[in-house]
């Protein structure tokens, strides 16, 4: 009996000893485990969670599509697009692109999402996007669309940049040719927004340097037929103005004149007057003047201030005349004056108003040569009328400025003849008797042949003995 008992006293202490250290164990583990918990607890409230996803929450009175049909996710898109909600049209076309890989609007899918980008300002999503159009379906219209959009956006994002007219530059020798489905329609807005930041550049400066009307020329010339804007037409006939060009500024604006915007064309006419009467020009000025008069646009106070600085008739700011209600008299002037300047004689009933121009344009500051081609014109138009005492003035004032120049035979011939019509026979004779003693052969004939018919003349008149 005393073996199994110590047997069973050895097998209790042996469970109570398990028992103990099993204990022991999971109470170690299970403060190990509270531990590591309270440690994870801590960790998270130090580090917050990352921010969740936005969801795209669907404008009121939409509700995004259930079922799993193409058409209606492009259906979805288009609602939330025309709700306004561009981001979430974007997202619902991109879960299209990725659910159908292989339907057919799946290429215009992708090419609208680029529009889109570009819609709501994302020009540097939108130009992948484009390419990855142009690259998934080659050869097609749309690929060429899509190159083309892609080449506005990168160049609208160049124009940004202090290297803009390098990028305009290399924009237009893009251009040439023209790609596949471009129509000089299309090239309008890009080209305008091109000229823009180029007239911003040139107007910081004054006088604007050389270099840079000289660039601003060459992107003129880079333009594919057609396509050149007349605003830019506008500043490059201003710029050269400016510099004193005024025959090559002439064509700009003249083109500017007659393809622009209403305010272009008055622009463009203010500085066709300006080029003219700085060049003394007086022709063109005239022809500026008479489109002036038939067709201009309002008038700011900054064109007003640069008109008053011309030699312009009063009443020049007045309006044209209504249709069929004949012309203004200013108009008239110009009119005979244009015929007269041509080599045309002008008729009694518009001679008056002649004068009245040329008298005008005589009461201004002139350059010699301007001035002495005006008296001439004057005194030529005097004598047509029989006004032989103011011819005969002008062409001593003629001589009075110019006795030494080449001219001054002629007009001394003009003054004799102008003596001889206002019955002056006496001071015609003397102003020969000078020019016979010079030493112009041509001029010594011509008075000695003028001498004979007055001599000739006289004797005809004289009764007989």
């Amino acid at each position: 009996m005393t073996k199994p008992r110590g047997v069973w006293v050895w097998a209790l202490l042996l469970c109570w000893l398990i028992t103990g250290v099993a204990s022991e164990a999971w109470g170690a583990r299970r403060r190990y485990y509270r531990r590591s918990a309270r440690t994870e607890e801590k960790a998270k409230e130090k580090t917050p969670e990352p921010p969740a996803e936005p969801a795209t929450v669907a404008p009121a009175g939409l509700k995004p599509p259930v079922a799993e049909e193409p058409e209606t996710f492009l259906s979805w898109a288009h609602e939330q697009e025309a709700a306004g909600d561009i981001s979430g049209a974007m997202q619902t076309l991109s879960k299209f692109i990725n659910l159908f890989p292989r339907h057919a609007e799946r290429g215009a899918t992708i090419f609208r999402m680029a529009q889109l980008a570009g819609k709501n300002q994302r020009g540097h999503q939108a130009i992948p996007i484009y390419y990855l159009a142009a690259a998934l379906y080659p050869d097609t219209q749309m690929a060429a669309d899509a190159r083309w959009q892609a080449l506005n956006l990168e160049f609208y994002q160049a124009l940004r940049k202090s290297e803009f007219l390098a990028a305009f530059k290399d924009y237009l020798k893009r251009l040439a040719p023209l790609p596949p489905g471009v129509t000089t329609e299309k090239l309008r807005e890009p080209i305008r927004q091109g000229w823009q930041v180029v007239e911003r550049a040139v107007r910081e400066k004054s006088p604007c340097p050389v270099n840079l009307v000289e660039e601003a020329l060459a992107l003129w010339e880079l333009h594919p037929e057609g396509t050149q804007p007349p605003e830019a037409a506008l500043l490059l006939g201003e710029l050269l103005q400016e510099k004193g060009l005024y025959g090559e500024a002439r064509s700009y604006l003249t083109r500017a004149r007659e393809q622009g915007s209403p305010e272009v064309r008055t622009q463009a006419l203010v500085g066709l007057l300006e080029g003219a009467w700085a060049s003394r020009d007086l022709p063109d000025f005239a022809g500026a003047w008479m489109l002036w008069r038939q067709n201009h646009g309002e008038i700011t106070p900054v064109f007003k201030s640069r008109l008053e600085k011309l030699p312009l008739p009063e009443g020049f700011f007045s309006e044209a005349p209504p249709p069929g209600q004949g012309g203004k008299p200013e108009e008239d002037a110009l009119a005979a004056l244009l015929d007269f300047w041509s080599g045309k004689t002008p008729d009694g009933s518009r001679q008056a108003a002649l004068l009245r121009c040329l008298e005008h344009f005589l009461s201004r500051s002139l350059p010699q040569a301007v001035r002495e081609r005006l008296q001439l014109q004057l005194a030529h138009l005097k004598w047509t009328q029989g006004n032989f005492p103011q011819a005969a003035r002008i062409y001593q004032q003629l001589l009075a400025a110019n006795g030494k120049g080449e001219n001054s035979a002629f007009y001394q011939d003009r003054l004799a003849l102008t003596q001889l019509k206002g019955r002056h026979p006496e001071a015609a004779m003397e102003i020969y008797r000078g020019l016979n003693q010079g030493e112009d052969g041509f001029w010594q004939l011509l008075s000695r042949t003028r001498i004979a018919d007055v001599e000739l003349g006289r004797l005809q008149t004289e009764p007989p003995q």
